[in-house]
């Protein structure tokens, strides 16, 4: 298994990977509206990276940026789509990891980074954030 692409998440005006695909729960409740892809990129298995901003606390898919051939566009799977689709489907703790490697693992998601914001949200609402710190520590009197 291949390591996987990060989607993008905008949060406070900094730009984020985010180690998660809570689109893929929008396309398995609305299978019609998956891109149909004509190749296959074993670093995004699927297919797309998308966009995200959080606005006044409540998450958006503002994009998708296709890793494969297709004919779609974000236009054309969220047709009605002016500034943004609210992501009311979208549940759970999200992990937004940034600074430098610590730990890489060539599978799926499987690697940390200095720092982690971990972001919960219920139904598309922002609750909680916690930040997290995975750096390596030094021993004390190891200067």
């Amino acid at each position: 298994m291949s390591a996987q692409m990060y989607d993008k998440l905008k949060y406070e005006g900094l730009d984020y990977g985010l180690a998660a695909t809570p689109l893929e729960e929008y396309f398995r409740a609305n299978p019609d509206r998956r891109p149909v892809f004509d190749g296959f990129n074993s670093g995004c298995r699927r297919g797309y990276v998308a966009r995200w901003e959080i606005r006044d606390a409540r998450l958006f898919l503002v994009g998708m940026d296709m890793a494969c051939d297709t004919a779609s566009t974000f236009s054309s799977v969220f047709p009605e789509a002016r500034d943004g689709v609210f992501a009311g489907w979208v549940n759970g703790d999200f992990v937004c990891p940034y600074g430098k490697l610590v730990y890489y693992d060539h599978a799926g998601f499987e690697r940390k980074q200095e720092h982690e914001l971990v972001m919960s949200i219920e139904n598309g609402v922002l609750k909680k954030v916690e930040k997290r710190d995975n750096a390596p520590h030094k021993p004390a009197g190891s200067d």
